[in-house]
């Protein structure tokens, strides 16, 4: 750490800060707040209280923390049933040209936290980590931070200060620092020491049936981008997952335990099964119908596939495109069944349609890639526009 910075780190938490070993402080006790609602921090008590639960384990013990109230939080009275997840940030932000990355990133340590202690601000997060492996706690960990939208109550919010776009973010001691928050985490917490694949992959503003249909809903190690795709790509592409991972259940080794895993992946489909979605002309014109078909393979789906287990894109929301009839569906056998809905097209625009979603059992899954249809006489330029 560069002179300026510990200048500035000690300007900002106070001289004689205390560097606490554990957990920095125990559940408020209060009843948990409304969704909706925003309560103040309290100040720190000058020792952390006890943490007398009889789920707690031993744990590998997290690196030094010190502690600063956030401004924004919600109480609750959290435990390992109700969180699995840690969820790791970059904070971005403004870049001054003509200082170092050491400085900005330092820099932009501190201003973090300044923003996070503001009361006129509705976000917040668990945890801050400056370059040089500093971490500043914000929130309880039993309390909920407003960081990471539908996450919130499921998960830790790890701010990491520094720029996705750059790999000089992750210097080697905030990695370490990170790797022996999460371990402590994981531990303590029964969180699985490994990172689920996917994303969610639309946003809830174009839903067409409930936002919950397309969340990403993994637990373990994650980044922001996972639940968040459309505005979101922290911590970026030069974080280094899989060593990151490995590290963190080397030290939950290191320790005694061994690594949660992740749950069992939902049930596959049945071999030979297959949800497919598409336009069944092979050209679409404006002000002539064409159709839209969902095709469902599988054995013996005659009997377990109701038509309320089939969820069409909403088609009202699909720009230049209105939908002309009601969906119906052919039996063409007792293994394929096909949906169909009649649309049309109302200008020569080309039009994005999100998958169709099918329940098979307890599960529901969608029908591929969202899909861009081409309308003859359509320009170029807006049939490859996103």
């Amino acid at each position: 750490m560069s002179m300026t910075a510990t200048r500035w780190w000690t300007t900002v938490l106070g001289v004689g800060m205390a560097m606490a070993m554990g957990a920095v402080a125990a559940a408020h006790g209060q009843d948990e707040a409304a969704d909706d609602e925003y309560a103040p921090a309290e100040p720190a008590p000058t020792e952390p209280a006890p943490m007398a639960r009889v789920w707690q384990i031993p744990s590998p013990p997290p690196p030094p923390m010190a502690w600063v109230p956030a401004g924004h939080f919600r109480k609750a009275q959290r435990t390992p049933a109700t969180v699995d997840s840690i969820v790791i940030h970059t904070t971005e932000g403004g870049w001054r040209q003509g200082m170092s990355h050491e400085d900005n990133q330092f820099r932009a340590f501190l201003g973090n936290i300044n923003y996070f202690k503001r009361n006129d601000r509705s976000v917040s997060a668990h945890y801050v980590m400056g370059p040089s492996g500093e971490i500043c706690v914000m929130v309880n960990e039993t309390d909920i931070a407003h960081t990471q939208t539908y996450y919130n109550a499921r998960a830790f919010g790890i701010e990491c200060v520094g720029w996705g776009r750059r790999p000089e973010t992750w210097t080697p001691e905030m990695l370490e620092s990170l790797v022996q928050l999460c371990a402590y985490l994981c531990v303590k917490w029964e969180i699985p020491a490994y990172q689920p694949e996917g994303t969610a992959y639309v946003g809830p503003w174009s839903t067409p049936f409930g936002e919950s249909d397309y969340r990403f809903n993994g637990p373990g190690l994650l980044g922001h981008y996972q639940m968040q795709p459309w505005n979101k790509s922290d911590p970026g592409p030069h974080f280094p997952w899989d060593e990151f991972t490995e590290r963190v259940r080397a030290r939950i080794r290191e320790f005694g335990h061994e690594p949660i895993p992740l749950p069992e992946a939902r049930p596959a489909l049945a071999v030979g099964s297959a949800i497919k979605a598409g336009i069944k002309e092979d050209t679409v014109r404006a002000g002539e119908a064409f159709t839209y078909q969902v095709i469902v393979e599988g054995a013996g789906l005659v009997g377990l596939l109701e038509d309320s287990h089939v969820r069409f894109p909403d088609f009202a929301r699909v720009n230049y495109v209105s939908a002309t009839g009601r969906p119906w569906r052919a039996v063409e056998s007792t293994n394929r069944i096909v949906y169909e809905v009649p649309l049309m097209a109302t200008e020569a625009r080309a039009f994005t349609i999100l998958p169709a979603m099918v329940r098979v059992g307890e599960h529901w899954y969608d029908s591929g890639e969202v899909m861009r249809v081409n309308v003859a006489g359509a320009s170029a330029a807006d049939s490859q526009a996103p």
